[in-house]
């Protein structure tokens, strides 16, 4: 049986300041952690055991998987004490396991809806080392590219400079914990800049399972908006809302309110994520924003492109895309 691996150790730089008090992958989609997700989705697939390899923040992490029970696995947590980049997260999460087991690999601020019982039997077709996940794209300038003779994966590109189509790695992997024999768990290693460049130049196969699914790096503020009003439109809701909302107000775009939040009288709220416990006043207009957790935007305020961190308070309007640091005063 497959084990998952999950690396969730990193610093969260391009989410600040959602991160400053929280692990990335603890940040909530439509109210569950981006981790829930993805182990809701490994458990889909038949997946049982998934290890959590944690450096900052790992307690958030343990704070709100337990054992995993509630999301369908057992979870298990390896530890970095420094950062060790993919690679070498990855070696000192598999370096117990049976040089056979086969491991699934993800990062942990990303979201896939891809079939990954389909990926697991391309990876199971005879002497492959490595099967990644490949999706087409039409702009490849926030990817690697990925280098194909067929299936089989001959190198990895840079993301190019300008809008070009391509096959891209969507950042799915499965592997035998054999191949991370000679990764360093102590010594920071990318996956994708060192060890499958390495396995390719040894001679071993390394292939690309290419299938267009929704794919979705929730590396920043930006993108976890957009997780989030991805998740509310599958349900085929106008809004998701676990708060307390005025009968005078308007949720709507795909909008998520959380458990706690309040939004007061006639404020308009459209296509933003409102994280628990966070207070949005009467009249406030708020259109592709985050409010963090117990963060106050005062009654009147305009909010458009915003990201508010948490514990802020904000009695003024912004200028669009303005960011306000945890815990500041504006206005």
């Amino acid at each position: 049986m497959p084990v998952a691996v999950i690396l969730a150790g990193g610093l969260g730089t391009r989410m600040r300041p959602l991160t400053d008090l929280r692990a990335k992958p603890a940040l909530l989609v439509a109210g569950t952690p981006i981790v829930g997700h993805q182990l809701r989705w490994l458990a889909s697939a038949g997946i049982r055991r998934v290890v959590i390899a944690t450096s900052y923040r790992a307690k958030d992490l343990r704070t709100v998987l337990d054992d995993g029970s509630e999301f369908g696995v057992a979870v298990s947590y390896v530890h970095e004490a420094e950062p060790l980049g993919t690679g070498g997260a990855l070696a000192l999460a598999t370096r117990a396991m049976d040089p056979h087991q086969a491991v699934v690999v993800l990062n942990g601020d990303q979201l896939t809806g891809h079939d990954l019982e389909a990926h697991l039997l391309a990876f199971a077709d005879g002497g492959v080392a490595v099967t990644i996940h490949a999706r087409r794209v039409d702009d490849a300038r926030a990817f690697g590219l990925l280098e194909l003779d067929g299936d089989q994966v001959r190198g990895f590109r840079e993301k190019p400079t300008e809008p070009v189509p391509g096959v891209v790695n969507a950042g799915t992997y499965i592997l035998r914990a054999g191949v991370l024999r000679d990764v360093p768990s102590d010594t920071a290693v990318s996956l994708e800049r060192e060890v499958f460049p390495r396995l390719i130049a040894d001679g071993s196969v390394v292939t690309a399972y290419l299938e267009d699914a929704y794919c979705l790096d929730v590396g920043s503020p930006r993108a976890l908006l957009q997780a989030n009003r991805d998740a509310v439109a599958r349900t085929g809701a106008i809004a998701r809302v676990d708060g307390v909302v005025a009968s005078s107000a308007t949720i709507d775009g795909h909008s998520y309110v959380g458990t706690g939040a309040a939004v007061g009288a006639d404020a308009v709220v459209h296509g933003s994520v409102l994280m628990p416990g966070c207070v949005i006043g009467d009249g406030t207009k708020i259109e592709r924003s985050i409010v963090a957790q117990t963060a106050v935007v005062a009654a009147g305020v305009r909010l458009q492109d915003n990201v508010i961190g948490e514990g802020a308070r904000v009695s003024s309007s912004l200028e669009p895309g303005a960011v306000v640091p945890t815990g500041a005063v504006v206005g």
